[in-house]
């Protein structure tokens, strides 16, 4: 190691408060421990608490069920900082392109509308349902390639105009 790299170091060391790198442990790998990984959430939502305050997720959900019960098609998200994630949307093959989506997406927005929340925001791959979004009013505002391999993400948002 250089001496200037090792002064460098030094210096972002007392500037620190004289905290030295060595005194940590790392460590990666597959299957973190859960207990592990709510440690990193706590820590990060603590920090975001500071600058936006506390905001409570709230888990929505939506679903078409057959004549049996059986569900055969379902979305889900998560209601945060006025925004509505919505996680999973999936409809049978056998009743795509009827409106069945189209049904159970609105109903999902009605419910975060419910709690106020009027903007809305999904990711989907370029082989999944990125028509199907945007013919529901979700416009892209990034897009990531390659991801899945081969493919693109693309990252969709919406707002509703609420009129008074």
């Amino acid at each position: 190691m250089s001496a200037h790299v090792t002064l460098r170091r030094r210096l972002s060391d007392w500037l620190r408060g004289n905290r030295s790198r060595t005194s940590l442990s790392y460590e990666a790998g597959e299957d973190p421990a859960d207990d592990d990984i709510a440690a990193v959430q706590r820590g990060l939502a603590s920090y975001n608490e500071r600058f936006m305050g506390t905001s409570p997720q709230i888990r929505l959900g939506a679903f078409a069920r057959d004549e049996t019960g059986r569900i055969v098609a379902g979305a889900h998200g998560t209601v945060t900082w006025g925004w509505l994630y919505v996680e999973r949307l999936w409809v049978d093959e056998t009743l795509r392109g009827d409106g069945v989506g189209t049904e159970v997406l609105a109903r999902l927005e009605r419910a975060a509308l419910a709690r106020g929340v009027f903007r809305f925001r999904v990711d989907t791959a370029s082989f999944q349902a990125l028509d199907f979004y945007i013919k529901q009013g979700y416009e892209v505002f990034a897009q990531l390639e390659d991801s899945p391999p081969g493919h693109t993400d693309y990252y969709l948002k919406k707002r509703i105009e609420l009129n008074p």
